[in-house]
């Protein structure tokens, strides 16, 4: 009992508690919420629901959002709720997916327990939010994890060791292509995964699906990776876009003109990645250079319009 209260008032935290509790297990009818006011004998009087209402205006002064709909109590937020879009939904359903087939240990405990904290503290729109994900994505990455498990395993050392690569894989347009690069990191992207590396020949940046390598080799310490002069991609934004387009690490700004024109510097980008990405933009962006991007994009609207024939 708290010095200098009755027995009443330690009562009344101990409902507040109660309620909570109730409230933090799912969603609560109310003769269940209701019973909490039964006196000693079970018995629930009339006045029991203005009580009622006084502890769930109590419980909004302390932040804590529970809303009736139909007869049935919902606990909506908490001040330490968590609220996370469909983006964030996705990265702890993929990451809980991979922890599957990850080896039993510390780590795998750690990265278990820290998951299922998260979610309990997700607010009420996240939890539905999750709910429609979980019914209609599929983030089974099993099938990567146990027929490429070897390469995925050996992308991810060449990442640790730094090494220079010689890499044969097959492009989505089914050639075989091969490059010089640097390895930077091992992507998981929905139902792939993916081998991002560097190539300074071509100055990009290439999402290799590890499926489609065909062999990584390793390039001699003292033998030098070609250069080539980097190969920059400048384009022009335009209205809100311009004031609102935040730069990647790998590009930079010659500034706006007097038409209100922002011009951008991109170096190191996929050429495949920007096209799409620029595309989006629709009339805001214009591509200056190079040719071989400007044809590119032309085709894509050309493809386009053809829809609408």
């Amino acid at each position: 009992m708290v010095k200098g209260t009755g027995e009443k008032y330690n009562d009344s935290c101990l409902r507040i508690f109660a309620l909570i509790s109730l409230f933090s297990e799912g969603d609560a009818k109310f003769e269940d919420v209701i019973k909490l006011f039964a006196d000693e004998n079970g018995k629930i009087a009339q006045i029991s629901n203005v009580v009622l209402n006084k502890y769930m205006n109590t419980l909004k002064i302390f932040g804590i959002d529970v809303r009736k709909r139909k007869g049935v109590y919902y606990l909506y937020k908490m001040p330490f709720s968590i609220t996370l879009d469909e983006s964030g939904l996705r990265a702890v359903a993929l990451m809980k997916s991979a922890m599957a087939y990850m080896a039993n240990g510390k780590t795998k405990k750690e990265l278990l327990s820290f998951i299922a904290e998260l979610e309990k503290r997700y607010d009420y729109k996240t939890k539905q939010l999750d709910t429609v994900i979980r019914n209609t994505r599929n983030y089974d990455l099993s099938f990567y994890f146990m027929k490429y498990k070897k390469q995925i395993a050996e992308c991810e050392k060449f990442c640790q060791e730094e090494n220079k690569l010689h890499i044969k894989y097959i492009n989505h347009e089914e050639q075989e292509v091969v490059i010089e690069c640097s390895p930077i990191e091992v992507k998981y992207l929905q139902n792939s995964v993916l081998f991002s590396v560097y190539s300074p020949k071509d100055a990009q940046v290439f999402d290799i699906p590890v499926e489609a390598i065909m062999s990584i080799s390793l390039i001699a310490k003292n033998q030098k990776i070609k250069n080539k002069k980097c190969t920059s991609v400048k384009f022009k934004l335009r209205g809100g876009l311009a004031k609102s387009y935040k730069l990647r690490e790998w590009e930079h700004s010659e500034g706006m003109d007097s038409d209100g024109w922002l011009t951008i510097v991109n170096s190191g980008e996929d050429f495949a990645e920007l096209a799409n990405r620029l595309f989006k933009y629709n009339t805001n962006c214009v591509v200056i250079s190079p040719k071989y991007l400007k044809n590119q994009i032309s085709k894509m609207i050309d493809e386009s319009l053809k829809n609408y024939l």
